[in-house]
């Protein structure tokens, strides 16, 4: 459907000794998407793509959930090319924003087999890579390459993270200041642990079901505390290395740290991040005094949609998210 054309080149990054290795062009439609891959000294290179706008443009960062699932499928194959990330081709064909997503390291060419967002199909590279500390070392790293583009305005970022990108936009806010606005769908509001406590309240149907499934939980957590860095061993279809990690992160005291406006959207009847967890991290910015929008989705699950909504529905909140960013700087 869409021809790319390729060209190689090398640019060297003011920070860090990183070094784009290479830019590949892709057309969608009407939008430019450029795809880069970035070097780093001391971990593997990251790849990510930029839209390029016609005219010096703020910049959206999606960060996606869970899983090793890339953003783009089939980018060589005319006809057969697919994107994973909802709504980034009609944001980056609609020219107002610079729009940018990047892969996760070792994640397959191909979409793995199974469930989509758990990791028991990922690479063993993978696996043994990540955390969040590396995610959010690795984005860091793009997001410095991409606001050198001339057609970024580093001035103005909006970093959108969906369930686990969420508590991920939330570690990368606390890490780097040019992050001043993140918008968070169906994450995490203290932290993940907090998640499966506040499922299981929700699932037991009494007091005795609630205590079991607490004390089957806090075992799962005595397991992965004695083993952090195992990528044997597995919990909720992910290795105990990369619970360790976001066990310990949270959303709430990370934004506490940052100077991010925030703006949080969950569905009313979420089973994968309760909506509850989202309720403390609004509580908490409220009390400190900063400037946070809550927004509640009636009916609506984890994907921000609704029965009788759909795609239209959860459309509707980016759109929302996107008019929020524009009155912080318009």
């Amino acid at each position: 459907m869409f021809k790319a054309m390729r060209w190689w080149m090398a640019a060297l990054l003011m920070s860090g000794g990183a070094m784009a290795q290479e830019a590949v062009p892709h057309q969608f439609g009407s939008a430019a998407v450029m795809q880069y891959r970035v070097a780093q000294k001391d971990g593997p290179t990251v790849e990510y793509f930029l839209s390029k706008p016609k005219q010096r443009a703020p910049l959206v960062l999606f960060i996606e959930g869970s899983g090793c699932r890339t953003s783009f499928a089939g980018l060589d194959t005319p006809g057969k090319r697919v994107s994973y990330v909802f709504n980034y081709v009609p944001m980056a064909q609609e020219g107002k924003y610079a729009v940018m997503v990047a892969n996760k390291p070792f994640s397959p060419a191909e979409p793995p087999s199974g469930q989509p967002g758990v990791a028991t199909a990922c690479p063993d590279a993978f696996n043994n890579y990540f955390t969040l500390e590396h995610w959010v070392r690795d984005l860091r790293l793009v997001l410095d390459h991409a606001l050198q583009q001339p057609w970024v305005d580093p001035q103005h970022v909006l970093v959108l993270g969906t369930s686990e990108g969420a508590a991920v936009a939330a570690a990368l806010a606390e890490a780097d200041p040019r992050v001043r606005n993140v918008a968070m769908l169906g994450g995490s509001g203290t932290t993940q642990y907090y998640d499966f406590v506040v499922a299981a309240y929700r699932n037991g149907h009494n007091d005795a079901e609630i205590k079991q499934q607490l004390d089957e939980l806090d075992a799962t957590r005595q397991q992965i505390l004695a083993k952090p860095d195992s990528v044997k061993d597995i919990a909720w279809g992910h290795p105990y290395k990369r619970w360790s990690g976001f066990f310990r992160a949270s959303p709430a005291r990370q934004l506490l740290h940052s100077g991010a406006r925030v703006y949080i959207v969950s569905g009313m009847q979420d089973v994968n991040t309760p909506i509850l967890s989202a309720e403390v991290l609004a509580a908490e910015l409220m009390a400190a005094g900063r400037d946070v929008t809550m927004r509640r989705i009636p009916n609506a699950d984890h994907g921000l949609m609704t029965p009788d909504g759909g795609w239209e529905q959860r459309d509707a909140e980016y759109r929302r998210i996107l008019d929020w960013f524009d009155r912080s700087f318009m």
